[in-house]
């Protein structure tokens, strides 16, 4: 399918893109249209390609310096310099409002069925594409008489719909609307259409004109008349019971005079992005309240409205996103609102670069801008002929000489991106990748046309069923993890997979069975084991006699953090676990028991505790993992103690050893040991010798095992024996 993105240097592309697998409660719909957001999405997008567009997006974005400056202090020059220029070179999806047809549904159970018009909206899911996925808290049947042309504003009406809420007005009331382009547009008919006597301002005639082509909306050019003397005339003194401001500004001047043309203890909502440097006696002397709207409605930003589809309690939040959606399209079939004078061009996909430009160039005159996707009539609209949930970009490479593994990259999330793939292209003797798979198909497609991979897919099992694929990397969410590791043993792929291995002790027993039985290799990413840093302080301080080590990992707060949750297994199963496993390798032993206390509940989404390890012969190890600090303090510190000698690493940035002589080079500063992980899964399917130990199926096992133990631990106030 072809989906429209904007590259790091605000430019816009369209690219050929695997169809999207569905999610749970979700549907897959094919666009009949979508609506360009002339605030936010013309904000985005730069008039210039290359550097001068690189330029231009970084003047238009704020802290971008501080930003760039704290990931130098924490990453080093080299990381921040890579990070850079990949965000240059990435792509994002764009688009959040849209109208189309379904065509597939997740569960049966859901009272939607194939053919049916909706509307859509969701940044990330309802792009600029021919075929979205949206969970079903984010779209609404279109009813019968509404065009798919109108339902395709969705998400701007709800934006608009939810800037008049925050007023709580009442029938009747005089509101004023400051701002008069797309967004304005739709707020001052809806407030028309609700009853409420209605004044539109913008500093465009031409703006304030097309307010006034709907009757009873009364509209003016803030350069061409005094505002606070008009609305005294028109109010007979009064006053406007109510502001909703939608402009788009750096000035303060808009929220001011929001102020002045309020009566006493009248509302402001701030629906546009405008300067705040607030005039404090003009809020004081009229009791003003000023509120700010956010989107679509309550639900917006929570993924578990959202993406899980867990929807409020209607009796509670009478007004949510979704149910804002569902009154806007009531607007429509009423015939109450209508938004068809709104549509200023249709472009095809093909013409994105066109359509973006004419938004771009602030014609007052240019406010609905839709693509088209030219749907066609009948039950081809609906057909699956064409559906193509795999893209092939080139012809697969084949093994070279035996020694370049073909690797299929399942996942291309932000560690996928961030770190594997960046290293994968280092290791272009050791690693092709040739297949790269993800839920949401644009990221694969993304990723393989940026890396050369010969297949895109959002369905993992094309990558499986490939004879072209040596190997797979998994780097997806953690409840995933076990099938998918199954899945590609038994069909003779070797894993390389993200901690945790599993969230099971059923699942990583299996594994480890099937791993054995079928002679493949087993790799998790437990890579602080081949870190400089630590390899340094387990050569200072030796591999026998009594030896103590200690982790301390102060992650700074972690809220609405998705690996948090009890779907996912929680931080200790998902973080947490890389330190009980780097006390194993550094013991080279298995634990004997565990001892954990947490601070709170001992739940899965409390990831604070501690943690006593016992070791054979004696030896200890501690972990104390938290998220109650502050992150300016540094994440991971360890120190490690034995054999007289003693060693200590802070953040991987500083190391001392004392009573031995070992040190790390300047250049290693940040080296957690992603990059040797890999060398080392190499190495392991060639049947060679590597200087470090990489964790195999049974070391994933034994992490799983000892992050359940923690709670079994705590919950009991016992300690925990290894019993697998």
């Amino acid at each position: 399918m072809k989906q429209v993105f904007l590259s790091g240097t605000g430019e816009v592309k369209l690219f050929d893109v695997p169809i999207p697998a569905r999610i749970r409660d979700s549907v897959l719909v094919r666009n009949a249209f979508s609506v360009i957001s002339s605030g936010t999405e013309s904000t985005i997008v730069s008039r210039s390609g290359g550097l001068l567009g690189l330029y231009e997006r970084a003047r238009s974005t704020k802290d971008v310096a501080a930003k760039v400056w704290k990931l130098v202090e924490t990453k080093g020059y080299k990381h921040a310099w890579d990070r850079i220029w990949d965000k240059i070179g990435d792509y994002s999806p764009m688009g959040y409002s849209c109208a189309g047809l379904i065509i597939e549904v997740d569960d049966d159970r859901m009272p939607f069925k194939t053919g049916d018009a909706v509307a859509c909206m969701g940044a990330g899911l309802a792009n600029h594409a021919e075929y979205v996925v949206v969970p079903k808290n984010l779209f609404v049947p279109v009813p019968e008489g509404v065009s798919l042309e109108e339902a395709s504003f969705a998400a701007l009406g709800c934006i608009a719909l939810q800037g008049i809420r925050r007023l709580e007005s009442t029938p009747g009331e005089r509101i004023g609307v400051l701002g008069l382009g797309l967004i304005g547009q739709i707020c001052v008919r809806i407030l028309h259409a609700l009853g409420h006597e209605t004044f539109g301002m913008d500093v465009s005639e031409t703006r304030a004109a097309k307010a006034c082509e709907t009757s009873g909306i009364t509209a003016w050019s803030l350069d061409a008349v005094d505002s606070m003397t008009r609305v005294m005339d028109l109010t007979n003194g009064a006053g406007l019971d109510g502001v909703v401001v939608c402009a788009a500004t750096s000035f303060d001047e808009p929220i001011n005079l929001a102020f002045d043309l309020c009566r006493k203890r009248g509302r402001i909502s701030l629906v546009g992005d405008v300067g705040l440097s607030l005039e404090r006696e003009k809020m004081y002397e009229k009791e003003l309240e000023l509120r700010v709207s956010c989107s679509y409605g309550p639900g917006r930003y929570d993924p578990e409205y959202e993406v899980r589809s867990r929807d409020y309690p209607f009796a509670y939040v009478r007004w949510t996103e979704r149910r804002n959606l569902e009154f806007f399209l009531y607007l429509l079939s009423d015939g109450r609102l209508s938004l068809k004078s709104l549509i200023s061009a249709r472009y095809s996909g093909e013409a994105a670069p066109q359509a973006y430009a004419r938004v771009k160039e602030a014609d007052p005159d240019t406010f609905g801008v839709l693509f088209d996707y030219g749907l066609p009539p009948g039950e081809a609209a609906t057909s699956r002929a064409e559906m193509e949930r795999t893209v092939h970009y080139a012809r697969p490479s084949k093994a070279i000489m035996g020694r370049r593994i073909r690797l299929g990259l399942i996942g291309v999330g932000r560690h996928a991106k961030d770190v594997h793939i960046p290293n994968l292209k280092k290791m272009e003797d050791t690693f092709v990748v040739q297949g790269i798979a993800s839920r949401s198909g644009a990221t694969a497609g993304i990723a393989a046309v940026r890396h050369g991979a010969a297949i895109a897919t959002s369905d993992h099992r094309e990558l499986l069923a490939s004879a072209d694929i040596d190997a797979v990397l998994i780097a997806t969410r953690h409840t995933t993890h076990a099938r998918f590791v199954k899945e590609a043993l038994d069909a003779g792929k070797h894993v390389f997979v993200e901690k945790p291995m599993t969230l099971t002790l059923e699942d990583a027993e299996e594994i480890v069975a099937k791993s054995s039985e079928k002679g493949l290799i087993v790799r998790v990413g437990f890579n602080r084991r081949f870190s400089p840093w630590i390899n340094a302080m387990r050569n200072a301080i030796g591999t026998d006699g009594l030896r103590i080590f200690s982790a301390r990992v102060n992650t700074g707060l972690i809220p609405g953090d998705w690996s948090n949750t009890p779907e996912e297994g929680g931080r200790v199963l998902g973080e947490a676990v890389h330190f009980l496993d780097l006390c194993n390798w550094f013991m080279m032993l298995e634990p004997v028991s565990i001892l954990a206390m947490f601070a709170g509940e001992e739940t899965v989404i409390d990831p604070d505790l501690m943690v006593q390890i016992k070791y054979s012969r004696g030896s200890t190890g501690q972990i104390l993992y938290t998220t109650l600090g502050s992150a300016q303090m540094g994440k991971e510190y360890f120190e490690a103690f034995g054999n007289g000698r003693a060693a200590r690493s802070d953040d991987f940035k500083n190391f001392s050893s004392y009573g031995a002589r070992q040190s790390v080079g300047w250049g290693e500063r940040g080296n957690k040991g992603h990059a040797m992980e890999l060398k080392e899964f190499a190495a392991a399917i060639h049947g060679e010798k590597f200087p470090i130990q990489g964790a195999d199926a049974r070391a994933g096992l034994v992490a799983t095992w000892m992050a359940l133990a923690c709670y079994r631990s705590a919950t009991t106030g016992c300690e925990i024996k290894l019993d697998v």
